[in-house]
């Protein structure tokens, strides 16, 4: 465990503007004094005047949801050790072998079987293990370097499931609706034969025999588990039951409840310091095992008046509009409803208002409630402002660190990414931050206390917690610095699948119109910098549209890698529904030029992927290990014979791997074993003609019926942080779009499919070229 040690961070600069910067926040934080604080820090403090004091217009109606966070699971070790061993533990479970707990001990030293498993990946996976690497392992562990204990647990423990793993590399699984039971098989989506159904052990989703890969003809005797649940998606969010809302009363009196009751556990009843709750939320992050649960108010985003914001607004109930003070902080450029939109701000260039991004987010502390690591949406400023209550603690990550920031978290947990690559988007996630300064990253520290405004800077990741009840909220805002930051993130969201929030591209253009319509009094700077941002995005659309036109080709002069299928070319004069302009994999905008498949079934672009996969099936052999046939598993037949046993042993995944070499998995004599003695120790359970065993992974569709009834139907849900989005859902349409990148990874494209080149990029070029004329004229360029 890493022992938390607040010398070695660094205290963030705290501001103290006058009244004058005080009215204009964005030139205020982007002059050149305060924009280097921000740059070499990445976070400050803010400090109003001491006369600015607008009072809080939080209706009494007000009411809100929490979520329960457990601080144990949100650090990234611990996390991923837990997720190890559950995964591990229902393969050895099918297997019929020991269970794992989290660690074992060498030499009085703890080594994790997580921590072990990666440290053997890293040095290249169990088959090229030999002695030199054993003894490295020891070395790293602290271990004898004579022992062989580690190497004894390794083959014996996680071999198997180690290779398990590397034969099942992919983590596409079928998608459900829900998490809940369902008597559709999760794969063809029919209910038909149910008594060929089997069901999960651990999610309870119901899997045809026939349709799995490769097909089960018999029962397994052991507990059975899906793919999904033997490999893990590393998904984890928070539960929320939306359904109970607190007053601030009623939660404001939970929490003191709380903190009585935390002080006499750890403090023999006396009230911790700041820095004591400091070093022990840290402990609590880094620890196994714990069961500290706490609530969070998180995210609040109600759209009643005077629920929207604790600052006064025009349509607060109650207050008197005609009141000069009132007024006063109604249009206050740091009351939060306006910050977004104050003079300097490029989201005034957003045509759209984003919940959580230019309206503000709630948030409702308690004693050790936490905002986990994360940048802002397309690495956005955001304002945060603590109207009352206890301090909250803040860290933040200079952006000129960030990417070694990013190194380390996947360094701390390789597989987890590999499974959830959006993770630090996701708002769930902790290290401490001493392992960041231990590992060359500054990490920099705030006392956020009430009437004071903490300010991030551009990709400045940072995290937190609350020292006790607080009411805060938040913003985001944009100043002429983050230009390139906002390109950034476009590029950085799309191998990663991370929904734009807004149009980038359309900000940048909204921002030359505004400068060709008043190019004397325009910022002549970021127009400039604003005409190459949309030249290198030109650019780039110009060579995708030339190399899908490629496609487009009559078969003659098409390339032969291209001559499987054609698409037809659509024109359109204009943009068409920009309620929903994302492609359909990416999740990036479609850049006005896009392909439509209008054949591609509903679900992901995988769907389309193994629509062109089909027509190749002859040539393509499927290495992936059949998810109930691990070891191979035994099996519940109605009768034994020498036939049953040599089809069982025909299918099993041993002699499906043989032709795999090197990635073939190996059985030991226990698996072995269980073919042998299948019949003696599987005997049926039914006294009914038929013989099958019953279970609860067999069931007839009435009962599958009666099982569903039983499940809690009240809205809980397991949150990973509210998506900030401006974006509906078209309806109806029959078509799927995709950009032109991703149509171009396809190797051929599916039938009934368009290409709509629009003619905007055009206009699109027109503005470009009319800006560099008018910086022409004006001498810039």
């Amino acid at each position: 465990m890493t022992k938390f040690d607040k010398n070695l961070l660094t205290p963030c600069p705290t501001l103290r503007p006058s009244e004058a910067e005080f009215m204009d926040p964005v030139g205020y934080l982007s002059s050149g004094p305060i924009s280097e604080l921000g740059k070499k820090y990445g976070i400050v403090k803010i400090i109003p005047p001491e006369s600015w004091k607008p009072g809080f217009q939080i209706s009494p109606s007000f009411k809100f949801h929490v979520r329960q966070q457990v601080i144990s699971d949100l650090g990234i070790t611990t996390r991923s050790r837990k997720f190890f061993r559950e995964s591990i533990n229902r393969f050895l479970n099918m297997r019929r072998k020991r269970l794992l707990k989290l660690s074992f001990t060498v030499d009085g030293h703890k080594v994790y079987y997580y921590d072990l498993y990666v440290l053997v990946e890293k040095l290249g996976g169990f088959q090229v293990m030999d002695k030199s690497k054993w003894l490295e392992v020891n070395k790293i562990f602290g271990v004898d370097p004579k022992s062989r204990v580690i190497e004894m647990e390794y083959n014996a423990s996680i071999k198997y499931y180690a290779n398990f793993l590397k034969c099942n590399s992919s983590t596409d699984f079928p998608e459900s609706d829900s998490d809940s039971e369902s008597e559709s098989c999760l794969i063809c989506g029919d209910n038909e034969n149910p008594q060929e159904t089997l069901l999960c052990d651990n999610c309870d989703h119901a899997f045809h025999m026939k349709c799995l890969n490769p097909p089960l003809s018999q029962i397994p005797a052991t507990n059975w588990y899906c793919d999904k649940c033997l490999i893990g998606t590393g998904d984890y969010g928070f539960e929320e039951h939306p359904e109970i809302k607190y007053s601030i009363p009623e939660f404001y009196k939970m929490c003191q409840e709380f903190d009585h009751q935390f002080a006499q556990d750890y403090y023999d009843g006396k009230k911790p310091t700041l820095d004591e709750l400091e070093e022990k939320f840290w402990s609590f992050v880094d620890i196994e095992k714990s069961d500290l649960e706490v609530l969070y108010g998180a995210d609040i985003h109600n759209l009643k008046p005077g629920e929207i914001s604790g600052f006064p607004m025009v349509n607060t109930p109650g207050l008197d509009i005609a009141n000069a003070e009132n007024r006063f902080y109604i249009n206050h450029p740091y009351n939060l409803t306006k910050l977004p939109f104050a003079k300097g701000s490029l989201l005034n260039y957003i045509n759209t208002s984003i919940s959580g991004m230019t309206v503000p987010w709630i948030y409702i502390g308690s004693l050790l409630s936490t905002f986990c690591w994360h940048v802002e949406d397309h690495y956005t400023l955001s304002a945060n402002y603590c109207h009352f209550g206890a301090t909250k603690k803040w860290y933040g990550i200079p952006s000129s660190h960030a990417d070694r920031f990013e190194k380390l978290m996947r360094k701390s947990a390789p597989d987890l990414f590999k499974k959830q690559p959006d993770l630090l988007h996701q708002l769930v996630t902790l290290i401490n931050p001493v392992e960041l300064v231990r590992n060359g990253i500054p990490c920099v520290y705030a006392d956020q206390g009430p009437r004071e405004f903490v300010i991030t800077y551009p990709k400045v990741y940072h995290a937190g917690f609350n020292s006790g009840f607080n009411f805060n909220e938040a913003v985001n805002f944009a100043m002429d610095d983050w230009l390139e930051f906002g390109e950034r993130s476009v590029f950085d969201y799309r191998p990663i699948k991370k929904e734009d929030v807004f149009n980038y591209h359309e900000l940048v253009e909204n921002i030359l119109k505004d400068f060709n319509h008043h190019p004397k009094s325009g910022n002549l700077d970021l127009a400039r910098r604003s005409v190459d941002v949309l030249e290198r995005f030109l650019h780039h659309q110009e060579i995708l549209l030339s190399n899908t036109k490629l496609k487009n080709m009559d078969m003659e002069h098409r390339p032969k890698a291209y001559k499987k299928r054609q698409f037809d070319l659509e024109q359109k004069g204009e943009v068409e529904d920009e309620e929903e302009d994302l492609c359909s994999n990416c999740k990036t905008h479609l850049g006005y030029q896009y392909c439509e498949f209008h054949d591609a079934p509903d679900g992901n672009i995988k769907s389309i992927r193994d629509e062109i996969k089909q027509e190749n099936v002859g040539n393509v052999q499927n290495h992936q290990l059949p998810t109930p046939e691990i070891s191979p598993q035994e099996i519940v037949v109605k009768e034994s014979s020498s036939a049953d046993a040599t089809t069982i042993s025909e299918f099993s995944s041993s002699k499906q791997l043989e032709a795999l070499g090197k990635a073939s998995c190996e059985m030991d004599e226990f698996d072995q074993l269980i073919l042998q003695a299948k019949k003696r120790s599987c005997e049926p359970e039914e006294e009914s003609n038929s013989k099958r065993r019953k279970s609860k992974r067999l069931m007839s569709l009435e009962e599958q019926q009666y099982q569903k009834k039983k499940v809690t139907t009240h809205a809980n849900e397991k949150m990973k942080g509210m998506r900030r989005t401006s974006h509906k859902k078209k309806k109806g349409t029959g078509a799927r779009r995709f950009c032109l990148r991703c149509t171009l990874d396809f190797d051929q494209i599916p039938s009934v499919t368009k290409v709509i080149y629009q003619s905007y990029p055009q206009q699109l070029r027109q503005t470009v070229d009319e800006a560099k004329a008018n910086l022409c004229s004006l001498q810039v360029v």
